[in-house]
């Protein structure tokens, strides 16, 4: 009799396992223009904290920034790497909680106001490379509607420059705030190169507010802020978090490789 339980409880294990597979291992990863100028910056440092990614880029990040997020973070995410820029929209970030391989600036170009960083992490879905970019805002001289229409061969321009940086061997991950809508030309030029961008569901990742009788409304809101994967790389979720202080609010792509 005991045979033939311990029989049972062997197929029933069997079984639940077939049924049941590991699941492959994955990247929380986090994309987060928070704003330089930002009025509240414990409040944004909280939103960042809740959603608990493993990896985190950041855009617009100064001196201040970097001393707020070195010291809320130092446990979840003992690794990290700044890179900050005379104008304080080009600063950028990555936070870890996994060692960073290799860490570098990729320089600004003519055409470009911001660098970009690029940098390679090992972690469970084995080495990924990053590359961290803040692309020229849609801005000329003060004008928005100018920009708009003056600006996108520079963040053409700027992106193309930065192409080289990238190791063409290694699974890669292009993030951050490219200033422009799917259809920019920057983010036409990354797919070109055999990346997709990750469609988000949630809100829009920008929106540009003005104040009327003390309360804000918005006069504009885009979809600018991408992640985009090569073919080595899938997402299994990704979200625009209706959360922190900044004008950009953050996108969070879960990755697996394939």
């Amino acid at each position: 009799m005991t045979s033939v339980r311990t029989l049972a409880l062997l197929l029933a294990m069997t079984s639940a396992a077939a049924a049941d597979p590991p699941k492959p291992p994955a990247w929380k990863v986090m994309s987060y223009n928070v704003n330089f100028a930002n009025p509240d910056v414990p409040g944004t440092l909280d939103a960042i904290a809740a959603e608990d990614a493993d990896v985190v880029l950041l855009q617009e990040i100064d001196r201040g920034w970097q001393e707020a997020l070195a010291k809320r973070f130092a446990k979840l995410y003992p690794h990290q790497a700044f890179r900050l820029h005379r104008r304080s929209a080009g600063g950028l970030a990555v936070l870890s909680k996994v060692e960073i391989s290799s860490e570098a600036l990729v320089p600004t170009p003519p055409e470009g106001w911001f660098p970009a960083q690029r940098v390679v992490i090992a972690g469970p879905l084995g080495p990924v490379q990053m590359l961290n970019v803040h692309l020229r805002p849609a801005v000329e001289r003060g004008s928005w509607l100018r920009g708009f229409q003056s600006t996108p061969p520079h963040r053409l321009a700027q992106i193309r420059a930065f192409w080289p940086a990238l190791a063409k061997d290694v699974p890669t991950l292009v993030a951050g705030d490219f200033n422009e809508d799917t259809y920019g030309t920057a983010v036409q030029f990354v797919e070109d190169q055999g990346l997709a961008r990750v469609p988000t569901t949630g809100k829009t990742t920008w929106r540009y507010e003005r104040i009327a009788d003390g309360k804000p409304f918005t006069l504009l809101a885009m979809n600018i802020d991408h992640v985009m994967l090569d073919p080595h790389l899938a997402a299994t979720e990704a979200r625009v978090l209706d959360a922190g202080a900044s004008d950009h609010r953050p996108v969070v792509v879960t990755v697996t490789k394939k």
